[in-house]
């Protein structure tokens, strides 16, 4: 589909006037729908690919999530450095939408020719192996009231205004538990009256109570994000983003 005249949302906006005259011939907008796999595990595929609004959900063979990407970045980049195959299946979540996708050659060669594309992609790359650690840390040594805060805030982060379209059973599979213990674990975040649950969907009304209930499992890899590519997410500068020495942009 020929692009519109519009600018691309997200990652791409980012890019310098030069960079982005350089990488729109190569881009093409698709219609992607919720549980399209983008990236396959067994196969890392001829695609980089841009959100311009669907949420996409970063799992090893498996529904556990590892990470969550939106219009502020890129899947596929595996393709970028040769792999054989890629490492994670990229799957679409949450509503249907378009995104940009560019073969992997074609990307190579603009990264050759444009360091600075380069730079963006690699600290895009960095900030989601951050969020990546996160999701590990706090599968290990967090309780789940926190894990699904965090899980909350990820989409929050991502989505324009306050309603995150999802049903129980996916958090489940998300976060490798049962659908029961999600339902008792959300009554509890709207009982503190964090947020408030409708079928279908989660409405969030206390962002800063659910970043206080998450804790120091949420906000390294935004404030990272944040300091590398720009602004990001939701929340208010944070001691996390004083730590990393967050830049002006």
């Amino acid at each position: 589909m020929p692009l519109p005249e519009r600018r691309p949302t997200g990652f791409l906006s980012r890019l310098c006037d030069s960079d982005f005259a350089l990488l729109k011939p190569s881009l093409e907008l698709v219609e992607v729908a919720r549980g399209a796999m983008l990236v396959a595990m067994a196969d890392v595929g001829d695609f980089a690919y841009f959100s311009q609004g669907p949420l996409i959900s970063l799992s090893q063979g498996n529904t556990v999530e590892v990470a969550l990407v939106g219009s502020e970045g890129v899947v596929g980049w595996p393709t970028l450095v040769g792999c054989a195959a890629s490492p994670f299946e990229a799957t679409v979540c949450g509503r249907d939408g378009w995104v940009f996708r560019v073969r992997g050659d074609h990307l190579r060669a603009l990264i050759v020719a444009r360091p600075s594309i380069g730079l963006m992609l690699v600290g895009f790359i960095n900030a989601v192996g951050l969020q990546m650690a996160e999701t590990i840390g706090a599968a290990a040594s967090h309780s789940l009231e926190r894990r699904l805060a965090r899980w909350i805030l990820l989409r929050h982060d991502r989505l324009g205004g306050d309603e995150i379209p999802v049903h129980h059973d996916g958090i489940a599979l998300n976060l490798g538990t049962r659908r029961a213990t999600i339902t008792d674990t959300l009554h509890l975040l709207e009982g503190a009256g964090h947020v408030r649950g409708r079928r279908g969907r989660i409405i969030v009304r206390d962002r800063r109570g659910l970043e206080s209930v998450a804790g120091g499992c949420y906000g390294s890899s935004e404030a990272f994000y944040r300091s590398v590519l720009g602004p990001f997410g939701k929340s208010l500068p944070s001691r996390a983003d004083r730590v990393i020495g967050i830049n002006s942009h």
